[in-house]
């Protein structure tokens, strides 16, 4: 746990003052006992007022560190280097740093009434209701190690599950942390919990940030849900969220994908999907037409909650690729069963609009193939290290 440290504003320890508000000492005590190192973003000048209002059985616990350029490039070396980040901000300094260090930034406003919170931490910060959600997201971001699925085809198509998402004959706490998941990735507003979602947030901004080809996405996106009307899905909120941590595009929120006509469930489907493939996507797809000559050249993520098949990913994979893309990305957090199935379709007009599509064929790879690992049979393994968590 050394290697994690949170970020927080002055006002939490201190007042418009500096004077300091001894009973939030506290706070320091419960992150110093869970070996998460704080340290409070100030101006320089203001430090050392701070310093001296600080008793000395806290210098140990409570560092201080300014806003300055070289601050900022010093957490990019350490997180180079496996170190985990947070920001407990309050004031716009406070979003504004998170952004330029690329680490999350987390709102408090639930936690106290004795401060406003900016309209920017508000707009882009995590909201939390007790501190015990950064220590558990810290947990979250360290569990991650390996990815469940992964394929490459060449250098510009690449599809990854984070998890195993088979229930089946599983032990009893495996199958309740994978059902805990899916309902939260899966359910309405009223059945998600924040708290599982910053889970899930942290679990994904590790895959993102410990993996080289994340580096050079320019634009992130999500697979629509099958409901067009059904647009704030768990699954955008992730995506906004590291987008905002990561950086890139699109900004101010334009989806990649757009759901034009309502489709059948692709969980409720079956083996009519076998049959259909990818065509109920291509007859209800487009690309957002807002996006319009901005797609070409670009390397492109898309985020989905889980895959069966393939045959999302692959709708997505010919309409980007239609559009112009010159990489495309597709991570889900989990994978059900064993097979995938790469298409081959003739893609005709304009993707933003309307265009038609013809089905040439597949080639079907199911489970791992000789010296071909595509499925991480450990997986299941680090899905338990979430238990506690949830």
């Amino acid at each position: 746990m050394t290697n994690k440290l949170i970020f927080v504003s002055k006002l939490v320890f201190f007042n418009e003052s500096n004077e300091l508000i001894e009973k939030n000492l506290r706070i320091a005590d419960y992150f110093n006992n869970e070996k998460v190192k704080l340290a409070i973003v100030a101006q320089q000048a203001t430090i050392s007022i701070l310093k001296r209002n600080l008793p000395k059985e806290y210098e140990g616990k409570i560092k201080f560190v300014n806003r300055s350029s070289e601050t900022k490039e010093k957490i990019r070396e350490l997180k180079d280097k496996g170190g985990i980040f947070g920001v407990i901000g309050i004031v716009e300094e406070d979003a504004i740093f998170s952004f330029n260090c690329k680490i999350p930034l987390f709102n408090p406003e639930a936690l106290s009434s004795r401060v406003t919170v900016s309209e920017k931490v508000k707009k882009y910060g995590l909201p939390i209701i007790d501190f015990q959600n950064v220590i558990d997201c810290f947990k979250a971001d360290e569990i991650h190690k390996d990815n469940y699925f992964q394929m490459s085809f060449g250098d510009s198509f690449r599809v990854i599950s984070l998890n195993n998402a088979n229930t089946y004959y599983r032990p009893e706490e495996e199958a309740r942390v994978k059902q805990v998941f899916e309902t939260n990735l899966k359910g309405t507003k009223s059945e998600r919990d924040q708290r599982i979602l910053l889970l899930l947030l942290f679990h994904l901004i590790n895959e993102v940030t410990t993996n080289p080809y994340y580096n050079k996405i320019d634009y992130w996106g999500t697979f629509p849900s099958s409901n067009p009307q059904n647009i704030a899905t768990s699954v955008s909120f992730l995506k906004e969220a590291v987008r905002v941590v990561i950086g890139g595009g699109p900004r101010r929120g334009p989806e990649i994908l757009i759901r034009n006509k309502q489709m059948q469930s692709k969980h409720s489907s079956g083996a009519i999907r076998l049959e259909t493939k990818s065509n109920s996507d291509f007859e209800t797809l487009i690309v957002n037409p807002a996006l319009k000559n901005s797609i070409k050249g670009k390397v492109i993520c898309i985020i989905d909650d889980y895959i069966t098949n393939g045959y999302s990913a692959e709708a997505a994979k010919h309409l980007l690729f239609a559009a112009g893309a010159k990489e495309v990305i597709f991570l889900s957090f989990g994978k059900f069963g064993k097979k995938y199935f790469s298409t081959n379709y003739v893609i005709d007009g304009d993707v933003y609009s309307k265009y038609t599509y013809e089905f040439i064929d597949e080639e079907l790879y199911e489970g791992n193939i000789g010296e071909e690992m595509f499925y991480n049979p450990n997986n299941d393994s680090e899905i338990l290290n979430f238990a506690d968590l949830i």
